[in-house]
């Protein structure tokens, strides 16, 4: 794997020990939205993509810091092409709750299309965040798809917010050790059942039409997946 101390951005484990309970998230997810990397200006991360076809990169975020809107804005851009502008994770879900974008892609020959966007393709995308007036741009973790959006796991809706939490607590109470310290056999009963793999795929649980074909997977490191459909 790539070594940290050369990641673009500066690791930050703030969320782990200031939100050890996130919203929209299972408690073998939240890691992901925990740990993140932030840059003091505009950074970015190199993606391969193998072969031609429809992707979705999935951005994957939570305002850990911050509690007002208007605090921390910044953009995305794929390619050098803005995908997306002004993004205030505090204004769009809160804090502590976890957010994804998606952005969807086609690889054909030597082109990349991003919406009516036709832009060239030399076998890898670049993601960038670009930073504002307001703070420092971030990335939790990052997750490429074959696919379409239709097809790629979505996060439950906001209203879900409180159940989740409460279910949330219940897990952690059968399960009190710390995360990533020790890993501890669970009963068989679900939903008590929480798995903690040192190197989980957090979509094990998803549609079996998807398969792991690239992970590398990180606490402090955004976290690149390319899942497949089987063929």
């Amino acid at each position: 794997g790539a070594d940290p101390s050369n990641m673009p951005g500066v690791a930050s484990d703030h969320g782990v020990h200031h939100l050890p309970l996130l919203a929209r998230v299972h408690p073998q997810d939240r890691i992901l939205y925990q740990t993140e990397r932030y840059n003091f200006d505009s950074f970015g991360y190199t993606i391969p993509v193998p072969r031609d076809g429809d992707y979705v990169l999935v951005l994957k975020f939570c305002e850990v810091y911050f509690h007002a809107s208007n605090q921390k804005v910044f953009d995305v851009k794929l390619n050098n092409q803005p995908v997306v502008v002004g993004l205030d994770i505090f204004s769009k879900v809160g804090h502590g709750t976890a957010h994804d974008e998606y952005v969807p892609f086609r690889i054909q020959g030597d082109a990349l299309f991003i919406g009516d966007y036709k832009l060239a393709f030399n076998g890898d995308v670049q993601v960038e965040f670009i930073k504002t007036p307001y703070d420092n741009p971030k990335v939790n973790a990052i997750v490429l798809y074959e696919g379409n959006v239709a097809e790629v796991p979505k996060l439950p809706p906001l209203q879900q917010r409180e159940e989740e939490e409460i279910v949330q607590e219940e897990l952690i109470q059968e399960d009190p050790v710390p995360d990533y310290v020790a890993e501890q056999a669970a009963p068989k009963q679900a939903p008590k059942k929480v798995a903690r793999p040192k190197k989980a795929n957090p979509y094990d649980d998803q549609d079996t039409q998807y398969w792991p074909m690239l992970i590398g997977i990180g606490v402090f490191l955004p976290t690149v997946i390319l899942l497949c459909k089987s063929m």
